[in-house]
C-alpha cells in the first residue's frame, strides 16, 4: 500500500513540468508562477496555468517569453506533469481554451492559460436525439464515436431502453444518464473509462493525519441521509404502476463501521424519501435508481475535506486510507475531488475531498 508522501527523497523539487504539442518545454517550466487543476466525479478536468510573460535573451536583454511561441495558442495541446521533478507523473493533458496577458505596473507581465481535457468536445457539441431499444453501454459507445474517444467500459449492459437527449451538451447527457445508475466517468488520454462506482478500482493511498495532512476537516452529518428510497413510475404498455425501494447499502464504497441510515433510524426512526421527478418506465430501471440513490446519499455521510503535501497519485477514484483523526473517523475514503496547486510561495499542494459511508468509534 503506497504512503501518503510525495517523494521519498531528502530533497523534493516539485516545479510543474509542461509540454506543448508533444514537445517538453524547458522555458516555459521554469516560468510557470501559478497552477490549479480540478478533477471532480463526473469528468472534464480544468487547468488553470499562469507563467511569467517576460524572459532574458541571449544577448543579455528581456523579451515578452511567449509573445510569437507557435505552441502556446488557443487550441494548442498541453499537458502537466507534477511531483518529483526527476520522476514527474502526468497531471494534465488537454487543450488550451483561453488566453489571457496580465500587465500590472511594477512586476513582469504574466500569461494566464485555461485548458480542459478531452471532454471538452463534448461540452460543446449540443443536440437532440433518441437511442432507441439500446443498453447504456452502447448509449456510451455511440458518444465516444461522435467525440472521437475510445470507450473503455464496464458494467451497464442493462436494462435495454430509450434514452432522450433533448437540447443537451454531450457531457450533460452523459452525466444524467450514469447518475441514473451511480456510474463514473474520468478521461485517461483519449480513453473514455466508464464504470459503476462499485467497479472503480484505482489506487490506494495511506494518510498519516500528522505527518501528511497541512489540513483537514472531516464531518459526519445526517441531514442527508434517508432510512429508504422510493422510486415510483408508470409502464404505459402494461398499464401498471412501477415502484421501486431501495433501504439498504449496495454499493458503498470502501470503510467500515455505522452508516448514516441505521444511525438516523436509532435517532429519529423511519425517515423515506420519494423520488417523484424522474420518468421511470420498468421495473428494472425503478430498482437501479432507486439502489443509486440510496448509495449515493450513504456514501456521503461523512465527509472529509483536507490538504496534503503535493502528491499527483491522489487522484479521483483512489482509495484513501486516513489514519490520526481518532477512532470515529479513521477510516477508508473514496476520493470525489482533487485540486492539484502550486504556486512560488507555498510549492506543490494537493486539496482533496473524500467520502466514506461509515462512522467508527463507539457510534
Amino acid at each position: 500500500m503506497p504512503d501518503g508522501s510525495a517523494s521519498q527523497d531528502a530533497i523534493y523539487r516539485a516545479r510543474p513540468t509542461l509540454r506543448f504539442g508533444g514537445q517538453f518545454d524547458e522555458r516555459a517550466g521554469n516560468l510557470v508562477q501559478r497552477m490549479v487543476m480540478d478533477e471532480s466525479e463526473g469528468g472534464l478536468r480544468a487547468l488553470e496555468l499562469v507563467l511569467s510573460n517576460w524572459a532574458s535573451t541571449t544577448d543579455g536583454s528581456a523579451e515578452l517569453a511567449f509573445d510569437q511561441s507557435r505552441n502556446v495558442r488557443l487550441g494548442g495541446p498541453i499537458e502537466v506533469f507534477g511531483g518529483e521533478v526527476a520522476r514527474p507523473c502526468e497531471l494534465f493533458r488537454g487543450h488550451i481554451t483561453a488566453i489571457e496577458t496580465i500587465l500590472e505596473r511594477g512586476k513582469p507581465p504574466e500569461l494566464r492559460l485555461c485548458a480542459e481535457d478531452a471532454l471538452l468536445s463534448a461540452r460543446l457539441a449540443r443536440r437532440s436525439r433518441v437511442f432507441t431499444d439500446q443498453a447504456p453501454s452502447a448509449v456510451v459507445r455511440a458518444l465516444c464515436g461522435d467525440l472521437g474517444l475510445t470507450p473503455v467500459l464496464s458494467g451497464l449492459d442493462a436494462p435495454t431502453a430509450s434514452w432522450a437527449q433533448i437540447d443537451e451538451t454531450d457531457l450533460a447527457f452523459l452525466r444524467r444518464l450514469l447518475a441514473r445508475f451511480d456510474a463514473d466517468a474520468q478521461v485517461v488520454g483519449t480513453d473514455l473509462h466508464v464504470s459503476p462506482r462499485a467497479d472503480v478500482q484505482r489506487a490506494q493511498i495511506s494518510i498519516d493525519a500528522e505527518h501528511d495532512l497541512r489540513a483537514i476537516r472531516v464531518c459526519a452529518d445526517l441531514a442527508e441521509q434517508a432510512t429508504a428510497v422510493v422510486v415510483r413510475g408508470w409502464d404505459p404498455s402494461s398499464g401498471r404502476a412501477v415502484k421501486a425501494q431501495a433501504s439498504a447499502i449496495s454499493n458503498a464504497g470502501p470503510g467500515e463501521g455505522r452508516d448514516g441510515a441505521g444511525l438516523l433510524r436509532d435517532a429519529f426512526g423511519d425517515r423515506p424519501d420519494n423520488l417523484g421527478h424522474l420518468a421511470v418506465s420498468q421495473q428494472e430501471e425503478a430498482q437501479a435508481l432507486a439502489e443509486a440513490a440510496f448509495d449515493r446519499r450513504a456514501r456521503r455521510f461523512v465527509r472529509a475535506v483536507g490538504v496534503t503535501e503535493g502528491n499527483p497519485n491522489l487522484r479521483v477514484g483512489v482509495r484513501l486510507v486516513m489514519r490520526g483523526l481518532g477512532a470515529r473517523f479513521d477510516n477508508e475514503y473514496y476520493v470525489v475531488r482533487t485540486r492539484h496547486c502550486y504556486d512560488t510561495q507555498q510549492g506543490y499542494s494537493t486539496e482533496f475531498c473524500a467520502e466514506c459511508a461509515y462512522l467508527g468509534g463507539s457510534q
